[in-house]
């Protein structure tokens, strides 16, 4: 049991350990130590990568030999491309399988998948969007304001207040303010929401409260 909970835990308190005390103590030693550990992690970082590949090869070789009859073509096709993604990787990343792979494979796949994820963030924008209380109606205002001021559209309508004293109402200068004055803020306190849970988090795995990375608890 200690070698299946508690060493763990000790390999991770020790190794936060030295990586926080070499932030912050500037000797030579503990320099070299986290060098090593850091060594250390690419090598078993690989060696997850190689796990990975691996499950996904055997898992849909399994589901494509007993898996639904729908869902077959898809497994056939995921292993016939990672095995050639494979077999043309050790060629060489410039050669002319790996190139022609990720060039119109790889690229053109990119390209649609992304396509169709702006298709779903202007669908969710526009549920998202709808002035169904008063602060949804500032968010719509807002982004209104904001997709109006960096277009042509906006300089050309309020172009009339550029250099006069209403300078305040053209478009781009609000769009601007709101982007680094509103939206800064914004995102700062979520920066700072995110720094602060992460340094809980870490607390609780350095001190072995959270031990959900050793699975089942």
């Amino acid at each position: 049991m200690f070698w299946k909970r508690q060493f763990p835990i000790l390999i991770t308190a020790f190794v936060a350990v030295v990586m926080i005390a070499a932030y912050f103590i500037p000797k030579p030693g503990i320099a070299d130590t986290r060098d090593n550990l850091q060594v250390w992690f690419q090598i078993v970082v690989m060696f997850t990568m190689i796990l990975g590949l691996l499950n996904l090869l055997f898992v849909s070789w399994h589901k494509a030999r007993k898996g639904r009859k729908e869902d077959r073509f898809y497994n056939w096709v995921t292993i016939f491309s990672l095995l050639g993604t494979i077999v043309a990787g050790f060629f060489g990343i410039n050669s002319p399988a790996f190139d022609f792979i990720f060039n119109n494979i790889y690229t053109p796949l990119s390209a649609t998948i992304f396509s169709l994820l702006a298709f779903y963030v202007a669908s969710a924008s526009f549920r998202a969007f709808r002035a169904k209380s008063i602060m949804a109606t500032i968010l719509l205002i807002t982004a209104f304001i904001v997709m109006l001021g960096r277009v042509p559209l906006g300089d050309w309508i309020s172009g009339w207040a550029q250099g006069t004293s209403l300078g305040f109402l053209y478009l781009p200068n609000i769009t601007n303010w709101i982007m680094e004055v509103m939206n800064m803020a914004g995102q700062r306190a979520v920066l700072m929401g995110a720094a602060l849970g992460l340094i809980a988090t870490g607390i609780k795995i350095i001190l072995g409260i959270e031990r959900s990375y050793l699975g089942g608890e």
